[in-house]
């Protein structure tokens, strides 16, 4: 449970208002990476109905997601960490040239941009084929792998094959945005090496969603 400083000296610690709270909640979500309802009720100590409606409304502005009985960090935190308008529109734009991708193949489908800690996955349309883990937006992403190489690589282009997951592989192309941030859509498959044949569905995916940021970005 987080308590406040001044408790432990025997000082009453104010009621927290809404905004402390939430942030509160937040930080939980930051260490514990995914929790349920009960598990942030103990940690922030407050009431359950309380955390319930909170969580609600995080929900509604994607600063939280909800997945089963679980609760994780958001997409909508990776915008406003970055204060990059290019951000917050990127992940509509992508939307449909990724699910193209996504529907003409078995591969999972990723995008994937830079924060001021680690790559993360800022949207993800899962596959035909199962993979040993689910990957979900506002998960940070492995620094060894494709879409993290692709990210800070000259080329802008990367292929892993088992390197970071034995059994599943993964290519990326990163994708450049007003200002001069960098994107990349990836594509993971459950493979111990990566179908060469997929590669250049992945960069025509790049190339739209570059083509689609630069006619529909900001200012234009």
């Amino acid at each position: 449970m987080i308590l406040d400083p001044r408790a432990l000296n025997g000082e009453t610690a104010p009621a927290p208002g809404v905004i402390d709270s939430a942030f509160g909640l937040l930080e939980i979500l930051r260490a514990l990476g995914r929790a349920r309802l009960t598990d942030l009720t103990e940690e922030s100590g407050l009431p359950r109905t309380t955390v319930s409606r909170l969580l609600g409304q995080l929900a509604a502005v994607d600063a939280v997601d909800r997945i089963g009985a679980h609760y994780r960090l958001g997409p909508g935190l990776l915008a406003l960490g970055h204060n990059v308008t290019p951000m917050e529109r990127l992940r509509p734009i992508a939307q449909r040239p990724m699910l193209q991708l996504a529907t003409a193949t078995p591969v999972h489908v990723g995008l994937f941009v830079n924060t001021s800690c680690v790559p993360m996955y800022l949207d993800v349309l899962h596959g035909r084929d199962r993979l040993p883990f689910r990957p979900e937006p506002g998960e940070p992403v492995p620094t060894r792998s494709a879409a993290a190489q692709a990210l800070r690589s000259d080329s802008g282009f990367a292929i892993d094959d088992s390197g970071v997951i034995d059994g599943v592989s993964c290519a990326a192309k990163s994708i450049r945005l007003p200002g001069g941030e960098m994107a990349a859509v990836g594509i993971i498959v459950p493979a111990s090496r990566l179908p060469r044949e997929l590669l250049g569905a992945l960069r025509g995916t790049a190339e739209r969603i570059t083509t689609l940021v630069a006619v529909h970005g900001p200012g234009n």
